[in-house]
Order: C-alpha cells, then sequence, then structure tokens
C-alpha cells in the first residue's frame, strides 16, 4: 500500500508538468511572439491528452487484467478537467480580465 502511495504521488506531480512548464517559459519570457495563443494551445492539447490517458485505463485494465490502473483514473480525470477550466479561462477572456485588476 506505501508503494502505491508513493506512486500516487510520483502521478500527481507529473500531471502539474505541464502547468508547471508554462510558468517557467512565461516567466522567462521563452512563450514566444504570441504568448496567449500557446498558453491556449498548451492547456487544449493537455486537456485531450489527459482525457485520452482517462478514457484509455478501463479498456487497458481489461486487456492486460492489471487492476491497479483503475486507481489512477480519477486523477487524470481530475486532471483533464483543471486543463479544460484553465483553457476555458484563457478562451472566455477571464485572464484579460484578471490582469486588468490592480491589486
Amino acid at each position: 500500500m506505501r508503494m502505491s502511495r508513493r506512486f500516487k504521488i510520483l502521478v500527481f506531480l507529473a500531471c502539474l508538468l505541464p502547468l508547471a512548464s508554462l510558468g517557467w517559459k512565461g516567466k522567462n519570457g521563452l512563450l514566444g511572439a504570441n504568448p496567449i495563443e500557446i498558453i491556449t494551445h498548451s492547456t487544449g492539447d493537455c486537456a485531450l491528452i489527459f482525457l485520452l490517458i482517462t478514457l484509455a485505463l478501463t479498456p487497458l485494465r481489461k486487456l492486460t487484467g492489471q487492476l491497479w490502473l483503475i486507481r489512477f483514473r480519477r486523477m487524470f480525470a481530475l486532471f483533464a478537467f483543471f486543463y479544460v477550466v484553465l483553457h476555458f479561462f484563457r478562451i472566455s477572456g477571464w485572464t484579460s480580465f484578471l490582469t486588468s485588476l490592480k491589486c
């Protein structure tokens, strides 16, 4: 059980890597000439990738007989939702609204 918990934490951190990469690129000015387009495409791509991983886990579990794969389905689904929300915030203009606020 302890190994499963460590592996879940490792998978959780790996799922945050695309967001960390975007943050690092944004901080260092490496997003290119049109950073909004890069952010929009990156979050959309991540959402699709995590959705496909989520949908592929059940058939993969049935084919391989590895029951432990199903434990990660919810985590991948939540990360798919997380990246979809980030993508829609970018598409809907919420980021423009939030950056215009002076804190």
